[in-house]
């Protein structure tokens, strides 16, 4: 079962994506690397995944369908199977300042 995570970079993104690799599914990871969290700590939950055959990363904003699709298109992904929403922006006091960019994402 190929299966899309967005948010596949973040703490429980990530986990989860080693769960499902777990138990049989090619993985495909989205997420944008938004600075309000430290990309490297991201990076870093990726680290034993980068290495795994049955695991994709595409760095791309699901804000962006364009953008997307072409980073998906690029990546080979063609076809899915299942999608898990975990994509958010953080933070309540940031969500106030900017509420349509809480919106479109989460």
């Amino acid at each position: 079962m190929r299966t899309l995570v967005t948010g596949g970079a973040g703490f429980i993104g990530s986990h989860l994506c080693e769960r499902l690799i777990a138990r049989g599914h090619e993985v495909v990871a989205i997420d944008n690397f938004d600075p309000f969290y430290d990309p490297a700590i991201k990076r870093a939950n990726l680290a034993s995944l980068a290495r795994n055959d049955h695991f994709k990363l595409v760095e791309a904003d699901i804000r962006e369908p364009t953008a997307l699709f072409a980073a998906l298109h690029a990546a080979g992904v063609q076809e899915l199977d299942l999608i898990i929403h975990l994509a958010a922006c953080a933070g309540v006091r940031r969500s106030l300042e900017r509420p349509l960019e809480y919106s479109r994402t989460n």
